[in-house]
């Protein structure tokens, strides 16, 4: 040893970075599967982070119909307050991950939650759209905080040997529990009305915050050290320039058939029950293909595995074309969840492949401002391609096209990926 601990020792990655941040003075605990007890520890916190994320955004999706009908708001006005929200989130997004970089995310997390907590309070009781813009200067930023930026990074600098497994947890445990939440909402609403289901998800988020207080270390999560030029983003590196486009398309596409596939499932005749139970099973499929996609990055590497993944968002945007009978969207269904969860899983794997985790946090928060303009941009783009044609078939062929030109960046970042990528140790 020379001058460094052997803490230290056992915190270096290949690549000689010191990326990973562990409970000041512990010493190393029981192991699991090869990891220590206290990541798995971790990564069910994460789980619990990244869930609350998605619990106001497409959890309570079911209270949306009587909130607004209740407070005579349109459709557009609610969507308009949403991509307000988004809007904050996109600007908060890189100072959360850079806050979760320099001092770790016990208070990011925790702040995150209480901000959510207040959202929901002040959406509960929401009169005027002015209300409704209100909770959104609290959700936004909050979401922004305890989404997949702070959870990702938490997770991949405790993990050493199953990153690739564990990011697959936490992305497919999203799926289950927010599925759960959306149910949840939905017989909230029957028993408590919008206002009481709204009342009771803030309370949680309270709960929440206490949660990651008592079971996060001070610190934990956080960069013990960067080599030169790690905490900058590499805006001229190619590949990441290519990751970027390759997943401005991918969140273009998913996004429009998360918020446009029940219509369209409609407009075929079928019941808006069969409609998202389809749907609803793509997401339960995706929990499998999500850890399924990481331990298959964990033995390929994350950029081959993302080639495999729009190949697999591609063939499913074609089926959209064809007039299948019902049965036939249960297997589409399965595969686009494989496909839909893996690409959410890779793309923070794929930025440890190439830049290692010194900087995850502000990596990961610059890639979402990209991935949420998308979200934005795709729901505009795919109303309008519908309002325009009356038809969603022009739709999917419009992103058959994005999916065949997400393949050029996507090989781009793949190419020689598996020999150049980090390997933990």
């Amino acid at each position: 040893m020379t001058g460094r601990s052997s803490r230290e020792e056992r915190t270096r990655d290949a690549a000689g970075e010191f990326a990973t941040a562990l409970p000041p003075g512990n010493a190393r605990g029981p192991l699991f599967l090869g990891e220590e007890l206290r990541a798995w520890v971790v990564l069910a916190v994460g789980v619990l982070a990244v869930s609350a994320h998605s619990a106001l955004s497409f959890g309570i999706t079911p209270l949306m119909r009587a909130l607004t009908a209740d407070l005579g708001w349109t459709r557009s006005e609610y969507a308009t307050a949403i991509n307000f929200r988004i809007l904050l989130l996109m600007a908060a997004a890189p100072l959360a991950g850079s806050v979760v970089d320099r001092f770790g995310a016990r208070a990011v997390l925790a702040l995150g939650a209480l901000a959510m907590a207040a959202g929901g309070a002040v959406m509960a009781g929401a009169d005027t759209l002015g209300d409704l813009y209100g909770a959104s200067v609290l959700i936004g930023p909050a979401q922004a905080c305890i989404g997949s930026v702070a959870g990702s990074a938490l997770v991949l600098r405790r993990f050493r040997r199953q990153r690739g497994v564990a990011i697959g947890i936490l992305n497919g445990g999203d799926n289950i529990i927010t599925s759960g939440v959306h149910y949840g909402a939905a017989a909230l609403l029957v028993a408590t009305g919008w206002r009481g289901a709204l009342d009771v998800i803030a309370v949680a988020y309270v709960f929440l915050a206490l949660l990651f207080t008592l079971t996060l270390a001070s610190g934990e999560g956080r960069a013990v050290r960067a080599t030169p030029g790690e905490s900058r983003i590499p805006w001229r590196d190619r590949r990441f320039q290519a990751l970027l486009a390759c997943y401005v398309l991918i969140y273009a596409f998913i996004t429009s058939v998360g918020l446009h596939f029940p219509a369209f499932q409609q407009d075929l005749g079928r019941s808006p029950t069969e409609a998202a139970a389809i749907y609803g099973t793509s997401n339960l499929v995706g929990a499998l293909g999500s850890i399924a996609c990481g331990l298959w990055a964990q033995r390929f590497g994350a950029a081959r595995t993302l080639v495999g993944v729009v190949a697999g968002l591609l063939l499913t945007s074609f089926v959209l074309w064809l007039p299948l009978p019902g049965w036939a969207f249960w297997p589409w269904a399965a595969v686009y969840g494989v496909a839909n969860a893996g690409a959410v899983a890779l793309l923070a794997l794929i930025l440890d492949e190439h830049h290692g985790v010194a900087g995850i946090g502000r990596l990961l928060g610059t890639a979402m401002v990209f991935c949420m303009g998308a979200t934005i941009a795709g729901n505009q783009l795919s109303a309008a391609v519908f309002d325009a044609s009356g038809s969603y078939l022009p739709v999917w062929r419009l992103y058959s096209g994005a999916m065949v030109v997400a393949l050029v960046p996507a090989w781009f970042v793949a190419r020689g990926a598996l020999r150049g990528r980090r390997q933990p140790v």
